[in-house]
């Protein structure tokens, strides 16, 4: 029976690698799962293809060397009941809700009003930040769209960092950034480490394999069994001659990634090695 088991597993990640896919393989210590985060991309430009959302990769980045997992991504769109909605769902599961975009002077501009949706809270406009508002945008007009941006939850907190000239809004486990990459980026990269630092950091190595993935697949399902608190990828590469697939060991320290690598070297074909990146 676990020689038919076998078989069959073989043959489903020879077909995982013609279609050009990976493999994963159990996850991350339970310390490094407390410090958790779901990311929401917001805004109908998004979904409808007219722009690229570059936020999400950039937030994983630096969220990942701050040590914290992000376990889901989604974008959705610029409706007060959705965002709401999602906001309330990812902040029952994850301890950091991220969300980008939908911040701003337009009728579209709705994250606002779907985070206080989703606390039951009211909007107002808050002092501090309608003075940020006016000296950033050097508004003079009581009336000005411009100051929708001031336009905030009521429980909200400010979360002001270095260099930064505009605070991140926050409310329980919901931060706020504004979805245009040139104000999202030097934010987050400036309060990144102050809000959402771990305990702990990843550490991660790859090996570089000159075969494809079903010749190593048994070894490395072996390994990923034998130590659960380490978490191993599969990523078949197309355009290199030198290598077929790169395998990512990581764990919450060095000693288990190493100890991993070493064992999952042990079951594997001897040959199959061209390099290992620290």
């Amino acid at each position: 029976m676990l020689r038919k088991c076998n078989l069959i597993f073989q043959k489903l990640n020879l077909l995982n690698f013609i279609k050009g896919g990976s493999m994963s393989f159990t996850s991350i210590g339970s310390v490094a799962d407390e410090h958790t985060a779901g990311i929401i991309i917001i805004g109908d430009e998004i979904l409808s293809g007219q722009q690229r959302d570059t936020n999400s990769h950039f937030i994983c980045t630096h969220l990942y060397n701050c040590g914290v997992k992000v376990k889901k991504i989604s974008v959705v769109c610029d409706d007060v009941e959705i965002i709401a909605d999602e906001i309330r769902n990812y902040s029952s599961k994850y301890k950091y809700v991220i969300t980008a975009g939908g911040v701003g002077p337009t009728h579209d501009d709705v994250t606002y009003e779907g985070l206080a949706k989703a606390f039951d809270d009211n909007l107002h406009y808050h002092p501090l930040i309608l003075d940020i508002v006016k000296k950033l945008f050097n508004i003079q007009d009581e009336t000005s769209p411009g100051l929708k941006l001031a336009y905030i939850p009521e429980k909200s907190s400010l979360k002001f960092g270095k260099q930064i000239q505009f605070p991140c809004i926050n409310v329980e486990n919901v931060y706020v950034f504004p979805g245009s990459p040139r104000y999202l980026e030097p934010s987050f990269q400036a309060l990144c480490k102050d809000l959402f630092s771990g305990p702990t950091k990843f550490i991660k190595k790859k090996l570089y394999i000159n075969v494809p993935e079903e010749l190593f697949a048994n070894a490395l399902t072996t390994v990923s069994k034998e130590f659960p608190h380490v978490k191993f990828g599969s990523y078949p590469v197309a355009d290199q001659s030198d290598y077929q697939v790169i395998v990512t060991i990581e764990s919450d320290n060095e000693h288990d990634t190493d100890i991993a690598i070493k064992r999952f070297r042990d079951l594997a074909p001897s040959n199959i090695f061209k390099n290992i990146e620290i």
